[in-house]
């Protein structure tokens, strides 16, 4: 079991929105790159954002979803090693932990954040390096997580997915991107985690 901690809500980027609409960017990619090619323009707007994000964290308190740390003690209590695998980088992660108050490191037992030359998710690359780290084989891992993008990389990595709507997705976009099962948030995957960690082993059985 490999929950991906949603760890909190953030605000909008609100510098990083009013920078994507003057370079014509919407939700799909660059739309009008003038005299920039899209990758510049996309350079330009990460950089934008990883700023304000940081900006946010400082200034503001950034709310763990109910049950999120309690998770990890009780696949802990059962036996079950559990990995964190952030699209963030080290920075970023650290900056999140202190706004929330929490050590979100110390949750799991191993932590695979992002490195610059690394893919993002829907690439599957983070989810195998956290199979790798845990020593377990991608059908003995299952990971939690509320993005399409988040079971994209499942899927590229053989390891079952879990999905909770917390994030953009709705439930079927959840299993239409192959979700087992899915869950109001992480608290009520808390609350039926017996049944979760049977439906992954399914899982494991069918083959991932």
């Amino acid at each position: 079991m490999d929950p991906n901690l949603p760890a909190a809500r953030f605000p909008g980027f609100t510098r990083a929105d009013r920078a994507r609409n003057r370079q014509g960017w919407g939700q799909a990619g660059p739309v009008h790159s003038g005299r920039r090619d899209g990758e510049t323009w996309g350079d330009e707007l990460r950089k934008v954002q990883k700023e304000e994000f940081l900006e946010i964290a400082r200034n503001q308190r950034f709310r763990i979803f109910p049950g999120a740390a309690q998770i990890f003690q009780a696949l802990r209590a059962r036996g079950i090693r559990t990995a964190l695998a952030t699209s963030s980088d080290d920075k970023h992660l650290t900056a999140t932990s202190a706004s929330a108050g929490l050590d979100l490191k110390a949750l799991p037992d191993v932590v695979v954040s992002k490195s610059p030359d690394e893919a993002s998710k829907p690439s599957p690359d983070l989810v195998v390096d956290a199979v790798e780290k845990l020593g377990l084989t991608a059908s003995h891992c299952a990971m939690v997580g509320d993005t399409v993008y988040d079971g994209e990389a499942c899927q590229g990595a053989g390891v079952a997915f879990l999905g909770v709507l917390t994030g953009p997705a709705t439930q079927q976009q959840l299993v239409d991107v192959g979700a087992r099962a899915v869950w109001r948030d992480v608290g009520h995957l808390l609350s039926e985690l017996d049944r979760a960690i049977e439906i992954a082993a399914v899982a494991a059985t069918a083959g991932g």
